[in-house]
């Protein structure tokens, strides 16, 4: 239930973040992958020493809940949910295990400025990160932690994105946009039993996106 309504709540801020005009209406659907940039990873617990480590992080994009986004286009500016995931690959005796998989969503509303003489978009965005994380740090689960959205899905801070795309058409209103984007986001989460774990992450995605248009 809290997931459902966790979907919904962000296809209501999608849709709501859309302009009021605009002459083309786009819908489109994205699988891919990504790669994350070592980063600092910390975590606070009460009566505990502070945890400080350089986490390396896996996507693992088919693995679990897969990695995909979709994106609502209203002219020049588009609201969008990437569904990106990130696994931590050097544990250690104490983060036994850690992962934001379900998923370190990032939910943005972007705008698009075509590149003269191509059929490519450069995309500028900014929002918000809506984070779940899981995993055991001291032998103990880090979740199920009670949250607004419901399902332990937090809203947990922010990111920003740049990315670069063609649409390229197949039909009068079914095109392809193979996409490369760059996102930066900083996201603190809840634990189980109090603290809080920062994730901060810097990562590049690759997509393939399936879409249709229509002209209002």
């Amino acid at each position: 239930m809290g997931l459902r309504r966790y979907k919904c709540w962000v296809l209501l801020f999608l849709w709501g973040s859309l302009p009021a005009h605009g002459q083309e209406l786009t819908a489109e659907v994205f699988a891919g992958t990504s790669w994350s940039l070592p980063m600092p990873l910390k975590i606070v617990q009460p009566g505990e020493a502070r945890i400080r480590l350089k986490a390396r992080y896996r996507t693992r994009p088919w693995t679990g809940a897969p990695y995909y986004a979709y994106r609502l286009g209203y002219g020049n500016w588009s609201a969008e949910l990437v569904h990106h995931k990130v696994y931590l690959q050097n544990p250690t005796p104490e983060v036994e295990h850690f992962e934001v998989s379900h998923g370190y969503n990032l939910v943005m509303l972007s705008r698009a400025v075509p590149l003269a003489g191509t059929p490519g978009v450069f995309r500028v965005g900014l929002g918000l990160v809506i984070g779940h994380p899981e995993g055991r740090v001291r032998g103990k689960p880090i979740n199920p932690v009670k949250s607004l959205l419901g399902g332990g899905y937090h809203i947990a801070g922010f990111c920003l994105q740049a990315a670069v795309g063609p649409k390229l058409g197949v039909a009068d209103h079914w095109f392809f946009r193979p996409e490369a984007k760059l996102t930066a986001a900083w996201a603190r989460m809840p634990l189980a039993g109090g603290g809080s774990v920062t994730v901060p992450n810097v990562a590049l995605h690759t997509l393939l996106g399936f879409g249709y248009r229509r002209q209002r």
